[in-house]
């Protein structure tokens, strides 16, 4: 059993949902920061969205929040978010560019 932090940035097309992560099988994942920046000229609406495997109702964690030009949000502010085998995050901008810098922890469960 290994644990792994890991980092990955996305930058999305401008309104739609994108997966930025999901739980590969015999893990868990702790989700430790998902910094969102708006490098847009404008506001943007920022939705963040988690879906367990295999199913299509969303669970929001962040919905349709307006993120000022030039800003940078921490979505989880320090709480970490526990994710399972197969379970999917999303992210939705309405603009572009907006950077999704994704911070988390694979525990390894086998």
């Amino acid at each position: 059993m290994a644990d792994k932090y890991y980092r990955q940035a996305s930058v999305p097309d401008a309104a739609t949902e994108t997966t930025i992560y999901t739980v590969p099988a015999a893990n868990t994942a702790i989700i430790k920061s998902l910094r969102v920046t708006n490098a847009h000229g404008n506001g943007v609406l920022v939705t963040v969205t988690q879906y367990d495997a295999g199913s299509v109702v969303a669970h929001y964690l962040y919905k349709e929040q307006t993120l000022a030009a030039d800003a940078t949000v921490d979505i989880f502010n320090g709480i970490p978010c526990i994710l399972e085998e197969g379970n999917a995050l999303t992210v939705t901008a309405t603009e572009n560019p907006v950077t999704f810098y994704l911070s988390y922890l694979e525990v390894d469960r086998n």
